[in-house]
């Protein structure tokens, strides 16, 4: 207890560097909104009127009350070992960084790439704990990597197959289908896929590789083929559907592997991933999206692949302003857009778009084919 008091007042006095080592380091304008999922990655850190120094030494003062309180927490000391190596408390750091190891760390990206330890690159105890923390990560991480989630239609199989749209989350979620989707898709006649990220950053948090668009076109790949198993597929007719950092990937794909890829809906391509220079994709419907006027990156990315890709195919480059709190005119739009890209027609009727807003959609109508 006196070691901990004496930790807390050394805190204090120095003023603690910065509030908090960055949880997650998001691209340029991906930062989340809001967060549903409750985690290690996701405390909420205290909120008032003080000053930047005060509120730094309340968030230190929380994560020392979590590290007494829970023993299982692997994030306290984690956080606490960043603030200490940031100030260059370097010995103090290793010893909390090693209770977080001791404890089960398994966040390898986070520790790996996290500023904060670059104080830390010649200690050999830094190493030891990110080499275990990358065991941990391979063990725990793999089976949920590249995961997928799926739901098919209920009418009659197609001669030529169902089509299928392959959803790309954007950078720090994971793969969900909505009961609104699944009813949607259901009944419209479409195998709708979503995937993990092929990194996975913390429990339900994933994202794609900054590398380059390989693995992400190999998860997808797998799941196409498992389904093609258990279900007729179109293989003409796989489209993509993706917002953020996944679009960025999306966009990658459709540009490098035309013959699989049908056409994409793009929403706010964003991330670190170098877009593609050249494109193979020809007779292709692709729409893309931004959302925030203010977002000089997104607006960027927005503007190049429209470039890239009006030359041999159907390309709509929009901006959409939408009201924050206006959930179902985003619904609205988005199914829209896909309709465009999957040469379908969507209807949806007033009542269902108001019901959407509020998380049901009871009466969806089916995807129609436009002549």
């Amino acid at each position: 207890m006196k070691f901990k008091n004496f930790i807390l007042s050394t805190l204090i006095t120095l003023g603690c560097a910065p509030l908090i080592a960055n949880e997650i380091h998001y691209p340029d304008g991906e930062q989340p909104i809001e967060r549903h999922i409750r985690h290690p990655l996701t405390v909420q850190l205290p909120r008032s009127s003080l000053t930047p120094e005060d509120k730094k030494t309340e968030a230190m003062a929380l994560y020392l009350k979590l590290l007494r309180e829970d023993e299982h927490n692997i994030w306290a000391p984690f956080q606490l070992a960043a603030a200490l190596a940031e100030t260059g408390q370097t010995e103090l750091a290793e010893r909390y960084l090693q209770i977080s190891a001791d404890r089960g760390l398994w966040y390898y990206y986070s520790l790996l790439e996290e500023r904060a330890f670059s104080n830390l690159q010649h200690s050999d105890v830094y190493h030891s704990i990110l080499a275990e923390t990358r065991t941990r990560h391979q063990q725990y991480a793999t089976q949920f990597e590249g995961k997928f989630f799926y739901t098919t239609p209920n009418t009659a199989t197609p001669t030529e197959g169902w089509p299928v749209i392959v959803y790309l989350h954007p950078y720090g979620k994971a793969a969900t289908i909505s009961p609104e989707e699944q009813q949607l898709f259901t009944r419209a006649g479409i195998v709708f896929i979503a995937i993990n990220g092929t990194e996975m950053l913390a429990e339900e948090s994933f994202r794609w590789s900054n590398l380059d668009e390989k693995k992400t076109h190999q998860v997808i790949s797998r799941a196409l083929k498992e389904l093609a198993t258990k279900y007729k597929l179109n293989q003409h007719q796989i489209y993509l559907s993706a917002h953020g950092q996944g679009a960025l990937h999306a966009a990658n794909l459709l540009a490098k592997y035309p013959k699989t890829y049908a056409g994409a809906l793009l929403a706010s391509p964003l991330g670190e991933l170098p877009p593609a220079r050249q494109s193979l994709a020809k007779n292709k419907r692709v729409l893309i999206t931004s959302y925030d006027p203010k977002n000089a990156p997104q607006l960027s990315l927005v503007e190049h692949f429209t470039k890239l890709f009006n030359e041999k195919n159907q390309v709509k480059a929009e901006h959409i302003a939408l009201d924050d709190s206006s959930t179902h005119s985003w619904q609205e739009h988005y199914y829209q857009s896909l309709s465009w890209v999957v040469g379908k027609a969507l209807l949806i009727s007033q009542s269902e778009i108001e019901s959407g807003s509020q998380h049901s959609f009871s009466n969806v109508l089916a995807l129609t084919s436009e002549h």
